[in-house]
């Protein structure tokens, strides 16, 4: 068998047409999904990339695996990997891979872009489209990749991880692409009344700045995206960016999907399409970025279709994670689970089974740009901030996403027996994974760590105040004086 994992940056679900998105951005992704299983509630365990990619290719979450952060951290960005694990019941999904001769190869700047070469692990091949370091266009991605695929199709037992950038900012695809998306209306949230509210927000990349100051200069570059965001316009344009990115994207996968069937491998080769984490516009107050816990930052596609195995149209609801991905592959490979890893088979629902155990909840978490642990049961989000940064983010806060999709009333204090239980499961099940380890919380390790991505808080309170805001600068300067003493995370 043939597999092929195509990893997408910053991918929504609800932007692609089999998730019931009114663009027809995804012609040929939807037609995968139409011939396969379509998994609606799939998060990642952890964001931003690096969290997510280290849980997804180590089969386990950040509270073990120890990467909860990027390269701006290091002791929060090495994978915690020793001979224990490769030799035990932990190897990283491509030692699994590997060591039962299926030949791995890779075609990803992401090791080179955040300085992490554990990434590299397992790989036989790892093949580098450019030094853009991420920056790069689908086009450039499939110049070394379809070379490859036209003297390897044939070729027995192989897995690629096949990595695209273009829905991540900056939006660079060529403008054709931009205007075919703004044929089509632009969702109706967040609306003009709710853009003019959130310009009092604090943070770096809301309504208010969604630039930094670094980038304000040299913005030209990137037609795609609007100068601010002040009204529905503004948003309009940042949304045609970020769908044309999307649709420009699928074009490019089809050239590989046409490829697989002019190699005659096409009913040969399992296909899955996920990504790393998905984006925010507009969602607890942040836009075109990936910088909190909240469900829609988490909230990925996944999507296999495996010949002689997947039921087109099959479309599981249940909760899933991004670990379960290198369970599945390995068990449909017929190649075990291993112990030590944290996800579960998602065999049965390829087939279009049950699943024999479903789960009631599960816990995101995010440490770069907040520090944040959410417990989410498929429509009530507990989301407990240990390190608010640049944002007026609470302790404590619950959504009702049902109600509130997009997550702007926080219900915490009109639901405070819930709210309790939910922080009562969260710490017992950070006591289970450290427990399972031996070792400490890699989010706690960093809870005095100053955030610095995106030009750290001090800076921001500046920027603020010469702006004039100093209104809310204060605001934001009282939310740091309680950090230390209401914010910080229960000892365990």
């Amino acid at each position: 068998m043939r597999v092929l994992y195509i990893d997408i940056d910053s991918l929504r679900p609800d932007h692609l047409g089999c998730y019931g998105y009114h663009r027809p951005l995804s012609p040929a992704i939807d037609a995968i999904a139409a011939q396969g299983a379509r998994f609606s509630h799939c998060y990642a365990s952890d964001t931003p990339c690096v969290p997510s990619r280290a849980a997804c290719f180590s089969g386990r979450m950040g509270i073990q695996n120890g990467v909860v952060a990027h390269e701006h951290i290091p002791s929060a960005s090495q994978l915690r990997y020793g001979n224990a694990q490769r030799g035990g019941g932990a190897p990283v999904w491509m030692h699994q891979l590997a060591r039962n001769d299926v030949h791995t190869a890779s075609f990803s700047s992401f090791a080179n872009r955040h300085l992490m070469g554990w990434f590299h692990f397992g790989f036989r091949e790892f093949h580098l489209d450019s030094l853009k370091n991420g920056d790069e266009d689908a086009p450039e991605v499939n110049a070394v990749f379809l070379p490859w695929l036209e003297h390897n199709a044939n070729r027995d037992d192989w897995f690629v991880h096949l990595n695209f950038w273009d829905p991540h900012t900056y939006y660079t695809q060529p403008r054709q692409w931009f205007d075919f998306a703004a044929q089509f209306p632009a969702p109706d949230w967040p609306d003009a009344e709710t853009i003019e509210r959130q310009q009092r927000d604090t943070g770096v990349r809301s309504a208010s700045h969604i630039w930094t100051q670094a980038e304000e200069k040299v913005r030209a570059r990137w037609p795609n995206m609007p100068a601010g965001l002040k009204n529905r316009a503004d948003f309009e344009h940042l949304i045609n960016g970020y769908d044309g990115a999307i649709a420009f994207l699928d074009s490019q996968l089809k050239l590989v999907f046409d490829a697989l069937k002019q190699q005659g491998v096409w009913d040969e080769t399992a296909i899955i399409i996920s990504a790393d984490h998905g984006e925010a516009f507009g969602e607890l107050g942040q836009y075109m970025e990936h910088g909190s816990a909240s469900p829609t930052v988490h909230h990925i596609p996944l999507i296999i279709k495996w010949p002689g195995v997947t039921q087109a149209g099959t479309v599981c609801d249940d909760l899933v994670l991004n670990i379960d991905l290198s369970c599945t592959v390995s068990d449909a490979l017929s190649l075990g689970v291993p112990t030590g890893w944290n996800g579960r088979s998602l065999l049965p629902a390829l087939r279009g089974e049950k699943m024999p155990q479903q789960r009631e909840r599960i816990v995101l978490s995010h440490g770069l740009h907040t520090r944040q642990r959410t417990v989410f049961d498929g429509r009530y989000a507990f989301i407990r901030t240990y390190e608010p940064s640049y944002y007026e983010y609470q302790p404590r806060m619950l959504f009702d996403l049902h109600n509130d999709p997009h997550q702007t009333e926080d219900i915490s204090l009109q639901h405070p027996e819930a709210s309790r239980e939910m922080e009562t499961y969260l710490l017992n099940w950070e006591r289970e994974q450290l427990n399972s380890t031996g070792l400490p919380d890699p989010m706690r390790e960093i809870t005095d760590i100053p955030v610095n991505v995106l030009g750290g808080v001090t800076r921001h309170l500046e920027q603020l105040r010469s702006e004039g805001r100093a209104d809310d600068a204060a605001r934001l300067e009282a939310i740091r004086a309680r950090v230390a003493s209401e914010y910080a995370p229960a000892p365990l």
